[in-house]
Parts: C-alpha cells; sequence; structure tokens
C-alpha cells in the first residue's frame, strides 16, 4: 500500500486534493515514505490542498503540514480520499489506532467516478474553513462565527420557533409587513412567544411595519395582552423604514433574516424566499442598531 502511494507520486503532475479524518494527519507525517514522497511533490511544485479535521490532539502536525499545503479544517471527517491531477481517486477507511495503516486501500481511474469525487471534494473545500481561523480557535478560545443561508421554508419556520423556545433573556422581532405577521401568526408564533415570556422569563419585543389602519386594529387585537409581564408590542408608523426582511435578534448572539416576497400569500412558506442565520457579532450589532432605532421612534 505504502509503495503504490510513493509510486502514484512519482506520476503526479499538476495536484493532489485529499480530505482525511484527524488521525489521517499523523499517519502522513510519521510515515516516512509518504511524508518524504509529499515534500517532494511540494518541491516539484505540485498543488496540494488538505481537508481534515484539526484538534487539540492533531494541531502540530497539521501546523507541519501547512508548510508543504493548503490546509482547511471540517469538523467530524470520517474515512480518507483524494484525487490525483483529477484522473485517478483513492480511499481507504478509518484506522482504529495511530500508527497503523489502512487495511484496504481503494484505487479508481474510471472518469465518471474521478469526476464524481472530485466535485465532492470542491463543495467540502468550499464549506471548510482555513486553517489558520481554526487554529485561532483552538489556542486562542475564540467562539467560531457562522452565517448560514437556509432556503427550505420548513426548516426557516422550525429554526424560527426553535430560537424563540430556547431563549433565555431577550427577543426582538422585527416584522416587515403586517402579512409578514399575519403568516407566522396562522402558524402559532405568538403561542410560542407567550410561551417563551410565562415559562422562560424572556423579554420580548415585537415590532410591525404596518401601513393600513385596519391592519393595525387587527394587529393589535392579536396581541391586546402585550405589554403585561415580559412582552413588548408597537406598530412602526413613525419611519419612512421600509424593508422586506423580518428580523429576528435572540439573547445579542444570535440573529435570524427571513426574506418575504412583496404579493400576499396564503401560507408562509409559500411566502418566504432566503434566510440568513448568523452569530457575527458585526452582523447582530447592525440589526440591532436598526431595531432600536425603530423602537425608539416608534415609543
Amino acid at each position: 500500500m505504502v509503495n503504490t502511494t510513493v509510486e502514484d507520486f512519482s506520476k503526479l503532475k499538476k495536484s493532489m486534493d485529499i480530505c482525511t479524518y484527524g488521525k489521517g494527519v499523523y499517519l502522513t507525517i510519521n510515515t516516512k515514505p509518504i511524508w518524504e514522497g509529499y515534500t517532494k511533490l511540494k518541491d516539484r511544485g505540485v498543488k496540494l490542498r488538505w481537508i481534515t479535521d484539526i484538534t487539540k490532539e492533531n494541531l502540530s502536525d497539521c501546523k507541519k503540514l501547512m508548510r508543504i499545503a493548503e490546509v482547511r479544517h471540517l469538523d467530524e471527517i470520517t474515512g480518507a480520499f483524494g484525487i490525483h491531477d483529477g484522473i485517478k481517486y483513492r480511499a481507504s477507511a478509518n484506522v482504529k489506532e495511530l500508527g497503523q495503516l489502512p487495511e484496504e486501500l481503494i484505487l479508481s481511474n474510471v472518469k465518471v467516478i474521478v469526476q464524481q469525487q472530485q466535485q465532492v471534494f470542491n463543495i467540502l473545500w468550499d464549506k471548510a474553513i482555513p486553517s489558520k481561523q481554526r487554529i485561532k480557535e483552538i489556542e486562542q478560545g475564540l467562539k467560531r462565527e457562522f452565517i448560514d443561508i437556509i432556503r427550505d421554508p420548513i426548516d426557516i419556520k422550525k429554526l424560527i420557533f426553535n430560537l424563540i423556545k430556547t431563549a433565555s433573556a431577550q427577543v426582538s422581532i422585527l416584522f416587515s409587513s403586517a402579512n409578514a405577521f399575519h403568516l407566522l401568526e396562522l402558524d402559532g408564533i405568538l403561542e410560542v412567544i407567550r410561551e417563551a415570556s410565562s415559562e422562560h422569563n424572556v423579554n420580548i419585543r415585537i415590532l410591525v411595519d404596518v401601513r393600513r389602519e385596519v391592519d393595525l386594529k387587527e394587529i393589535k387585537e392579536k396581541v391586546k395582552w402585550a405589554g403585561h409581564g415580559s412582552i413588548a408590542f408597537q406598530p412602526i408608523l413613525k419611519s419612512s423604514f421600509q424593508s422586506k426582511i423580518t428580523t429576528f435578534i435572540v439573547d445579542s448572539i444570535l440573529s435570524l433574516t427571513v426574506e418575504m416576497k412583496d404579493k400576499a400569500k396564503e401560507s408562509f412558506d409559500e411566502s418566504v424566499g432566503l434566510a440568513t442565520y448568523s452569530n457575527s457579532k458585526s452582523t447582530i450589532d447592525t440589526y440591532t442598531s436598526i431595531f432600536e432605532t425603530l423602537w425608539i421612534q416608534n415609543d
């Protein structure tokens, strides 16, 4: 297996893409013929890209690997596969203990298989985070920031409800329109809000951009219990603010923004576009500033 790997190295001309679990880095560096082969590839100008699970345990090995390859981190990788020059695919299973080599190695030059695996690698590469960022998280104890795009209306609705249910201190909600409010109200968001307030003592503020008197009257009737306890409601009446984005800010650490289509629909699922979910501090601070400004203007 080692001999086959080293022989393949001698044939490489342009690139090698590797995706491997955390122990795979240790095996590569500590199997002398393979590690020497990698360093020679680097010297020959072969482009090396690695995706692996960077942890406290393999941090020093990953730093060594970074000297010869571009490395990115992805959580909880299992198994290992690689693509050589875009024309050869190889894969192996996990090993049980450090120091052991895989028991089997799969090789293929079938064009369609290689192309499929190259596409898989490229998707994972785009999803993975730079190794330097991951190392900072480990060494400095930093919280990883994320921005996720969600497209499925069912997943978006579930996330909205879960964020409110799991909030511990405060939720601020800016409904982009009366229609956005009505659609989520039909799906039961007000019951979830009241439950979070009464059972978990979460402070909840609700802003709704209302353009018609009839909508304002109807919404006020539905939230007439607001103002009692830890729930507050205000319509946006004194601002030229207009947006198609309904925003949720939870405990000042999470934000969810949901695009709502112009034309009124009969259900939330039909009306929703993309949603953006994030714990980015700068993003949350921006949405919080907008919410606070609108809240003060319409108080």
